[in-house]
């Protein structure tokens, strides 16, 4: 690692900054992040209709009746969604550092991670923990004088995971791994006789994902819990910042060489194929680690199975992104809004689990009704409320169109322009001896 940092900063040497340089845009990595955050709302709307879920989360409802595919597609989507997000992180965050000098990164990553992050805890939250504990009202598992009250005290597993993030963990995670990359990126001194930079073995299409699960499959080894449970704690958890730190590590790498990525995402149908086994074997297996019946030797089929399908899965999304030239103008308004309904959606899809608890409806169709309902209504605020102020700017800075501040050429190339043999002035013939006039 100190090779390739110090190989960054030599390779980098002789190229002219730019600061604010625009960026050509990456169409299909964008739409990856957007899905990365949507299906998100989809993951949340399928926890009360599933027989099994994350050990330790506590949700308003609970349906009486569960559906096994609302349980497959909570497994599936929690197996790679957020190995790909952070990820594309990571690969997004080196982009962005080779147009931005550091205090310009500081001061983005700042407002972009940090600034919806401790806003969101004064205004999301609140607002979540009201519809949390509406739930818990109406389905008699405390009383509003306990949800209201600050000296009355919930069940205990209610007490227990009460006060945390909720799903603002993940700006928390990322702008912690945000800061030690940057902070390891700066820590060695350039120099001309560093060494090569580290090269990931590239060898046949198979064998990058599988290496990079090997590593994956040991931090899941050490604590299952990180995909089996959910810690919602202010206190960052260390195994959980290794595991997703190193996809997010991958992303900066891969961003830096172009080559290995593009070896990473090659045949991406074969790579999906070769994770339908995992997915399949995710499916099985993580409803028993939720209850805590895999530990040692039995945790490994498991953690070794997540791993896989991360980053099979990532892997052929890759292939797909990278291969799709389109930039509709549908996608790239989706791009710039998932970020909003990703930060507002819980609450939304609380509120409609809440409302729809009675209905004696199949688990299928709430599920789909409330994640429309929730991308719908993230989607209305995000319009009316947030794509023309100055929220909208801090969560993805100035729309396609806006003005943007001209960069500064580090040099100014000068063309010689040959003197023409006629006269600016009609009728006048120049001769060959007069010099012309320099402008």
């Amino acid at each position: 690692m100190r090779n390739s940092c110090s190989y960054e900063k030599v390779d980098s040497a002789d190229r002219p900054f730019r600061a604010g340089a625009p960026s050509p845009r990456l169409p299909g990595l964008d739409a990856l992040r957007a899905l990365a955050m949507l299906l998100g709302v989809v993951l949340h709307a399928c926890i009360p209709y599933s027989q099994s879920t994350l050990s330790g989360l506590v949700w308003p409802v609970h349906n009486s009746e569960t559906s096994p595919l609302c349980e497959a597609l909570f497994w599936t989507i929690h197996s790679f969604r957020l190995p790909l997000f952070f990820f594309l992180a990571g690969f997004f965050s080196q982009k962005l550092m080779d147009r931005q000098d550091l205090a310009g990164f500081y001061r983005q990553r700042a407002l972009r991670i940090l600034v919806p992050y401790y806003v969101g805890l004064v205004t999301i939250l609140p607002l979540n923990l009201l519809v949390w504990n509406w739930g818990w009202v109406i389905t008699g598992r405390s009383t509003w004088t306990q949800a209201l009250s600050p000296f009355e005290s919930f069940e205990g597993e209610l007490q227990h995971h009460y006060f945390g993030p909720a799903h603002l963990w993940f700006l928390m995670d990322l702008s912690i791994l945000t800061l030690g990359w940057v902070g390891l990126r700066w820590s060695w001194p350039v120099a001309r006789q560093s060494a090569p930079p580290w090269r990931i073995p590239l060898g046949s299409t198979l064998w990058r994902p599988a290496v990079f699960a090997l590593v994956s499959t040991i931090c899941l080894w050490d604590d299952l819990s990180l995909f089996t449970g959910h810690h919602n704690s202010f206190v960052p958890h260390v195994v959980r910042l290794a595991y997703y730190g190193f996809f997010f590590l991958m992303g900066v790498e891969l961003c830096r060489r172009p080559v290995a990525l593009k070896s990473l995402g090659a045949r991406p149908l074969l790579k999906f194929a070769c994770a339908l086994p995992a997915l399949a074997m995710v499916v099985l297996l993580a409803p028993r680690g939720a209850r805590g019946e895999l530990v040692g030797l039995t945790a490994l089929p498991l953690s070794a199975a997540v791993a896989w399908s991360a980053w099979f899965i990532l892997s052929a999304a890759l292939g797909w992104g990278l291969r799709w030239p389109h930039d509709p103008p549908a996608v790239r308004y989706l791009a710039d809004a998932s970020y909003w309904i990703y930060l507002i959606h819980l609450p939304l899809v609380g509120m409609g689990q809440v409302a729809l608890h009675a209905q004696p409806w199949p688990p299928a169709l709430k599920l789909l009704l409330v994640s429309a309902g929730a991308t719908l209504g993230g989607l209305l605020s995000y319009q009316l409320a947030v794509r023309h102020t100055v929220i909208g700017r801090v969560l993805h800075g100035p729309r396609d169109g806006s003005p943007r501040p001209s960069p500064r050429p580090a040099t100014i190339a000068v063309e010689t322009i040959p003197a023409p043999h006629v006269s600016a002035v009609p009728g006048r013939q120049r001769s060959r001896r007069e010099t012309p006039r320099r402008g």
